[in-house]
């Protein structure tokens, strides 16, 4: 539930003093609803802060004539984008912790597979699992074809989904043996969507 969502609810709002408050910055400031994404909670719970901090009043009535003056409107959007800003570096440091684990993993399964072939042995277990994995495609394809089954009945949605499934494994190897490329582009498009560093 977005944040216009959530407080465009009177009745969330009657029984939650804590939106009032949201609700008194959404109207004196509009353009900050859009700096949340889906974490509407917590961004009513940080704005309300906000709007008591400012005013300094939990009294939803009085903290909209307080804000009547342009430059505690200011300050609240301010420390609004402040807020919104945080939370993405935030978002973003989590993604960027998960994709260097998940670089790190790989580089590991990597350095193994190097060893085994060292010794002149193979890794087998990985063998196995993408043989069935391409076989499980060829396999759910072939059924819905010869067996005649629609992709719109469960049947039909159920098999489509398995072979998405195994395909996305399918790539997971590729990615494996050959990698650089998809992990570079993994990088590269986090960090265009990172947001600008305040100097």
């Amino acid at each position: 539930m977005t944040l216009l969502e959530l407080l465009g609810d009177a009745a969330a709002i009657a029984a939650n003093p804590i939106a009032g408050l949201a609700k008194v910055a959404l109207d004196v400031a509009p353009d900050i609803a859009s700096l949340f994404g889906d974490d509407a909670e917590k961004a009513v719970g940080k704005l309300a802060d906000t709007v008591r901090a400012i005013t300094g009043t939990d009294d939803p009535t009085q903290a909209r004539e307080v804000l009547a003056d342009p430059n505690l409107v200011f300050q609240l959007r301010s420390q609004a984008q402040a807020f919104a800003h945080e939370e993405r570096m935030q978002q973003m440091t989590g993604a960027i912790t998960t994709l260097t684990a998940t670089l790190a993993d790989r580089q590991d399964a990597r350095a193994r597979d190097s060893e085994f072939i060292k010794a002149g042995r193979s890794n087998t277990r990985a063998n196995v699992l993408l043989i069935t994995a391409g076989l499980g495609i060829v396999g759910g394809i072939g059924f819905m074809v010869f067996g005649h089954v629609d992709g719109n009945t469960a049947v039909g949605g159920c098999i489509i989904s398995v072979v998405t499934l195994l395909a996305g494994k399918f790539a997971t190897a590729f990615d494996f043996e050959f990698g650089g490329s998809a992990d570079s582009e993994q990088t590269r498009e986090m960090l265009a969507r990172a947001p600008p560093i305040d100097r």
